[in-house]
């Protein structure tokens, strides 16, 4: 993290907080979201930063984009304020490689149970849902239900996803989520999944919403492109028509078009949302290579993209209980198209060019 490196700069120095500071105590990857707690003002971050930007959140006195991270600062005279958790008051010294403890948290850490938490919903509903993902921790007895009507700024509903789907355990995020009605009142579009059957023959996990967590479960990364795809690539269902054929018609092109509104919304990049909008919308295609033509399928074979889409399959494919020899058939597929491609004396089938074309 080479901004916090001119931190040093800064006389009162500087501490990893809240789930940055976790993430180091329990050797896990780091978010894109990174908690750092100043000891100065935002005078003396804006002496170092150049770009910085003040988006009026509580707890936070400033924000930077650095790389393919954002950092939030939180700037303290003495003790910094304390956190809905209490595990979460941790903070860790990267220039000592030392924690500082100020509200004796430390034997709470190991807790298997998360402590009552200190402050109102709907932010202590959104850090539990991340403490649940990141950690081995169980949601509190006591946590509250969602009351309507209260407003969370944008930027911090999208500090909670990518918090969340970036945690080991996703899945059990989200399940705190939908079970304390963040989702109805905030993202009713993942809501909506779980009101929506599957066929027991092709889905023998469950509904929609079931699926949708059991796929992320599969997942070999902790990538945030991958778990955002995976939990949205089922959202067009609720919404498909049902045909002779197909009891969800068109459900992955509706499903790109309302996760990228969604996206958009949350504030993601255009890159980001685009990415994710090809992803869904081809997410059958790896299932049906073997039947289709390769002119069809040459151009999306060529995306960059393809090889995600490929594991993006195998998590899709492996929720439903299935073995995963349709994926290592796609595979087999694309390696070829991947050989011939780069084979100027052969055609995208692999036919030799040399005897099509000369005498």
């Amino acid at each position: 993290m080479d901004a916090l490196s001119r931190l040093h700069d800064v006389s009162g120095g500087f501490y990893l907080s809240s789930f940055s500071a976790l993430d180091r105590y329990f050797s896990g990857e780091m978010s894109k979201n990174v908690y750092v707690t100043v000891k100065g003002n935002v005078v003396d971050l804006a002496r170092v930063y150049d770009n910085l930007e003040y988006p009026g959140l509580d707890h936070v006195d400033a924000a930077l984009e650095h790389g393919d991270r954002r950092y939030y600062f939180r700037c303290v005279d003495d003790l910094p304020p304390r956190n809905t958790f209490p595990v979460m008051d941790l903070l860790y010294d990267p220039h000592r490689d030392t924690y500082w403890d100020p509200f004796s948290v430390y034997h709470d850490l190991r807790r298997e149970e998360l402590e009552c938490p200190v402050g109102d919903e709907p932010l202590v509903v959104g850090d539990a849902a991340v403490l649940v993902s990141r950690y081995s921790y169980a949601v509190p007895a006591k946590l509250p239900a969602m009351r309507t009507g209260i407003r969370i700024p944008v930027e911090i509903q999208r500090r909670i996803f990518i918090d969340l789907l970036t945690g080991v355990a996703p899945d059990k995020g989200l399940a705190v989520l939908k079970e304390t009605g963040f989702l109805a009142e905030y993202w009713p579009l993942l809501a909506e999944m779980d009101g929506t059957e599957h066929s027991k023959e092709g889905h023998p996990e469950g509904n929609v919403w079931k699926h949708t967590l059991e796929t992320l479960r599969h997942r070999k990364t902790r990538d945030l492109l991958l778990a955002t795809v995976l939990l949205l690539h089922d959202c067009g269902k609720p919404f498909a028509t049902a045909t002779r054929e197909n009891l969800f018609d068109k459900h992955a092109e509706i499903g790109a078009e309302r996760a990228g509104k969604f996206l958009f919304r949350l504030g993601f990049t255009d890159e980001f949302v685009r990415d994710a909008r090809w992803l869904i919308r081809h997410h059958m295609i790896p299932g049906a290579l073997h039947r289709l033509p390769t002119y069809r399928t040459a151009p999306l074979m060529a995306s960059m993209l393809f090889p995600f889409l490929l594991e993006f399959y195998r998590c899709d494919l492996l929720s439903t209980y299935r073995g995963p020899e349709n994926y290592y058939r796609a595979c087999k597929i694309y390696r070829r198209f991947v050989k011939n491609s780069a084979n100027p004396y052969r055609d995208a089938e692999g036919k030799k060019i040399f005897r099509l074309y000369v005498e």
